[in-house]
């Protein structure tokens, strides 16, 4: 996905020059207005909730993606008009450049591809940097003098440190050389908010300002590295240090990791979509819209088979191809119905199956007496 939005974000830079966000708008058209916007209107269609919200909830979670959607295409609009009085305050305070900044922060990351050839073309993108403490790489034995404060630099290709902002980096990281971003254990050097970066051949530990940074710096880096093909599956949560590591006691420093990784994605992921329920789903919404898809068929013969005028009723319906939107929809009609024929005989030949008192409708069951009246009505409507 992020080679995809990297793809087109650089092609709608070559094709709009004059548009200096347009790179972010064509990647957050797809991540907020097709995904976020969505989820946040509609949750049980991701299976955030069981049911759709009612009618002041849907209310607030329409304002909500609203004012999501104007972060996600940089808007910097200060006249948008809502019909409750407070949205206007929440809007504003939401409104403000360090938010459309950390959108592009954002967009940048999952923009930016891990191919190596992309890396020659592609504009090195700062995602992160500040002072941290640092401790020398390859270094055995525990000693003050090995901790050294250092300007830490990352971008979408590498992962720098130097003495000072704008020196010459003294060390550089590439990205694909990072295996994993993991807490370090406060007895390792009886120093908090540490946290290592593991690479091919060593280790950099490396201790953040607050607990709040340390957070900041191992998210972003393993957001970074996540689709490295060779990240580990486990690590050491302590430093090797006097010959051994101090959480498993394993004497050789090139010995396995002994505690799972938290970062990156695991390998068997495995999505659980069940065909008959989403396709059972697909034909329910036909079957509920059929009126309109009747409606929108008899536009489209007014509009290729009779030529005549566009009644006021079908205004509503932008066709674009009548001939090819015709066949289509009749298709759909056709297999709908036949759908729904096979459904009423199913449900007719397990009525005639169907024993009222056995356990599985005993005796009293509301459900069932119901169930019976409706099969009796649709009876008594096919004769």
């Amino acid at each position: 996905m992020c080679d995809i939005f990297f793809s087109l974000r650089e092609s709608a830079a070559i094709r709009f020059q004059d548009d200096p966000d347009v790179r972010y708008t064509a990647v957050s058209s797809f991540i907020f207005l097709r995904f976020f916007a969505p989820a946040i209107l509609s949750p049980n269609l991701f299976h955030l909730t069981p049911h759709h919200p009612d009618p002041q909830t849907s209310r607030t979670l329409t304002l909500i993606s609203k004012t999501i959607q104007t972060l996600g295409s940089l808007s910097k609009s200060k006249s948008a008009s809502f019909k409750e009085s407070y949205m206007a305050i929440f809007y504003d305070y939401f409104n403000e450049q360090k938010y459309a900044d950390a959108v592009k922060n954002f967009l940048d990351l999952i923009s930016s591809s891990g191919r190596r050839d992309h890396k020659i073309i592609e504009q090195p993108i700062l995602l992160k940097e500040g002072f941290m403490i640092k401790r020398a790489q390859g270094r055995k034995r525990f000693g003050m003098k090995n901790f050294k404060k250092r300007w830490f630099r990352l971008t979408n290709h590498e992962f720098t440190y130097q003495k000072s902002k704008g020196d010459h980096p003294l060390c550089s990281i590439p990205i694909e050389n990072i295996l994993a971003v993991e807490k370090l254990e406060e007895e390792s050097f009886k120093m908090k908010n540490m946290f290592q970066v593991i690479q091919p051949e060593r280790v950099l530990y490396i201790q953040a300002n607050n607990c709040v940074e340390a957070k900041d710096w191992i998210d972003i880096l393993t957001k970074v590295s996540q689709c490295n093909k060779k990240r580990l599956t486990v690590y050491h949560p302590s430093a090797y240090l006097n010959g051994h590591w101090l959480c498993c006691k394993a004497t050789a420093d090139n010995t396995p990791g002994c505690t799972p990784c938290t970062g990156g994605l695991p390998a068997n992921i495995q999505l659980d979509i069940d065909g008959d329920r989403e396709t059972e789903r697909i034909y329910s919404l036909f079957n509920l819209y059929m009126t309109k898809l009747e409606k929108m068929q008899e536009a489209c013969g007014s509009k290729s088979v009779y030529d005549g005028p566009e009644q006021e009723e079908y205004s509503t319906f932008v066709i674009d191809d009548p001939q090819e939107t015709y066949k289509t929809l009749k298709q759909i009609i056709a297999n709908v119905k036949t759908l729904e024929q096979e459904h009423a005989q199913y449900k007719r030949d397990k009525f005639k199956k169907t024993k009222y008192g056995s356990q599985e409708h005993p005796i009293g069951d509301k459900s069932f007496q119901s169930y019976i009246r409706q099969q009796s009505e649709v009876s008594a409507h096919s004769i």
